[in-house]
């Protein structure tokens, strides 16, 4: 019986000791996207859908904050951060080869069971308030987006007036808000994913919101457990071809998550990849049967017990997954039960005949099979000619470039060029609620970290570069230890010239663009849900049958601006 080493210990990359050909459970090749968003969703039954969301944060408890759209007033708990990672790498791809619409329900008597709502004078009615886990949780709702923004400000929720059309986006559709903040004496590693159950018809996850938040090329990794197999419903379902992948025996990982990324940019920046849709009988048995090592303690087993009890809770489950950035999350995903076959996640990579052991033939090595530049990049090699060559992405006119620490990228860290349009900070913004100094454009550009060939710029909070033409930017870590992009000159021309690449419309209400009231925007080509239901023919092209807003799994990945991450710049 397989065994899955160290599952529930410290949240590391498991490097196989074998041949990555050996086809056995976690014998993957492949780091975890460790960076990615997580979600699981669960169809209990026809009616009722239970969330699973990770909340990631790095800052001070006492300025924590987090926010979700939602359809009606949750039942709320907390589940195992464990579990989560011990999912991730028990569901992650397999790689062989020759090389070493949610729909809130009232209860029978039609009452709020939570009672009566409490309605201020201020606009807002809060729903409910109770404490879960760390958590002090409220529930509220309101008609007015103006009176919930000042409500959220007024509690201690960062919300610059550039994030301000993304709020009223959801409360035009009738949503539902739920906000989180640490409960006094917390500690930031008392923060644990937090479950939602409702009475549902579908699931979706409105990235629309995430944008304000987001990384480029960030990583989404959604599972579904019910009967049977699930899809993206309102975008395309990506394959990828395996003659594509490739294998580096130097860095000892493929080019898989790269290779995703740009073909998730070649559809438009929308759609998913099934990573896994199978039975869960086999899955749940071994993790049940796990080992779990003295150093993970009780911790550990229970992480192990939470997982098999999820698993053996449906019996089938379904992994996708997407690398999207800001200026491409303008359509919140729909699942949907779609059938089809088992899918094993396993991948078959083909010979490509080359030797990077103990460094190989630098000349034959394709540093840009194994990168991302993102819609408005493109990439080219760097490096000395004798060198093995590395990775810079030349970005297209009103794009820059931001590097970012990703685990699934060889140095761990990577850049991709974002369109600098997507800027909810603005080049000098400081919270008007909060000020923070550590967000301030002196510091995130103090000493001019993209070097005599670039101009430094923040692209939301973050150091980027605007390389001069010519020249490309590199992604490395600096003496602090933060990701940080600089401007070098190229070692060969980039795969596609930049000033040939054009930079599609944001379908989002992003700062400066044009409303005739901006914090209630009408922002079309949701794949017929919301706001657009109008112009795009309602929800009913996505899910048959359903009204507009009614049928819909609303859940927001963790929105970290509005309780801003306190980074340094």
């Amino acid at each position: 019986m397989s065994r899955l080493p160290a599952l529930f210990g410290a949240a590391t990359v498991l490097m196989p000791a074998l041949a990555v050909a050996c086809g056995g459970f976690f014998c993957s090749a492949s780091p975890v996207d460790q960076t990615a968003e997580r979600v699981i969703f669960v169809k209990e039954d026809p009616q009722t859908v239970t969330s699973y969301v990770e909340i990631t944060y790095q800052g001070e408890a006492e300025d924590f904050a987090w926010v979700v759209p939602v359809p009606a007033v949750p039942e709320l708990d907390i589940w195992d951060g464990g579990a989560f990672n011990g999912l991730d790498l028990a569901t992650q791809p397999q790689f062989q080869g020759n090389f070493g619409c949610f729909a809130p329900e009232a209860d029978a008597g039609g009452q709020d069971p939570n009672g009566p709502p409490d309605r201020d004078d201020d606009g807002v009615d809060v729903l409910a308030r109770e404490q879960v886990g760390p958590f002090d949780t409220a529930t509220i709702t309101s008609n007015d987006p103006r009176a919930l923004v000042q409500w959220l400000r007024d509690n201690g929720f960062r919300i610059l007036p550039e994030m301000e059309p993304f709020v009223a986006l959801y409360t035009a559709e009738g949503m539902k808000f739920v906000a989180m903040k640490l409960q006094p004496g917390e500690a930031v590693d008392a923060i644990a994913p937090i479950k939602m159950r409702y009475a549902s018809a579908g699931m979706a996850v409105p990235l629309r919101l995430t944008a304000v938040a987001a990384q480029l090329e960030m990583g989404v990794k959604i599972w579904i457990l019910g009967e049977k197999r699930y899809g993206v419903a309102n975008m395309p379902n990506i394959d990828i071809d395996d003659a594509d992948l490739r294998w580096d025996d130097w860095a000892w990982q493929s080019n898989y998550v790269p290779l995703v990324a740009r073909s998730v940019d070649a559809a438009g920046g929308h759609g998913f990849i099934t990573e896994l849709a199978t039975p869960t009988a086999d899955l749940a048995r071994r993790v049940r049967d796990s080992f779990v090592p003295d150093r993970a303690g009780q911790a550990g087993i229970d992480s192990r017990d939470a997982l098999a009890d999820l698993l053996e809770s449906q019996p089938y489950i379904t992994r996708l997954y997407t690398r999207v950035s800001p200026e491409e999350m303008d359509i919140d995903p729909l699942f949907e039960a779609s059938g089809g076959p088992d899918f094993d996640g396993i991948r078959v990579i083909p010979e490509n005949g080359d030797d990077f052991c103990g460094g190989g033939n630098p000349e034959a090595f394709d540093a840009c099979d194994f990168a991302a530049c993102g819609a408005g990049g493109a990439c080219a090699q760097v490096g000395a000619d004798d060198e093995r060559a590395t990775v810079g992405c030349a970005c297209a006119d009103g794009a820059l470039a931001r590097a970012a620490v990703d685990s699934t990228a060889p140095g761990g860290v990577t850049v991709a060029c974002g369109d600098a349009r997507m800027n909810f900070m603005g080049p000098n913004a400081i919270n008007p609620v909060d000020p923070d100094p550590l967000l301030q454009t002196s510091l995130a550009c103090a000493g001019n970290p993209c070097g005599a060939q670039g101009e430094c710029v923040v692209l939301n909070g973050f150091q980027s570069c605007a390389c001069q033409p010519g020249f490309v930017a590199t992604g490395k870590l600096s003496e602090e230890g933060f990701p940080q992009a600089t401007c070098v000159a190229p070692k060969s021309a980039p795969r596609v010239d930049p000033a040939t690449i054009e930079l599609r419309q944001p379908n989002l209400p992003y700062p400066g663009r044009p409303e005739a009231d901006p914090i209630m925007p009408v922002v079309p080509g949701n794949g017929g849900i919301g706001m657009a239901s109008e112009k795009s023919g309602g929800c009913s092209q996505a899910l048959a049958g359903s009204a507009p807003g009614d049928d819909v799994w609303w859940l927001m990945l963790p929105l970290a601006a509005l309780g801003l991450r306190r980074r340094r710049a």
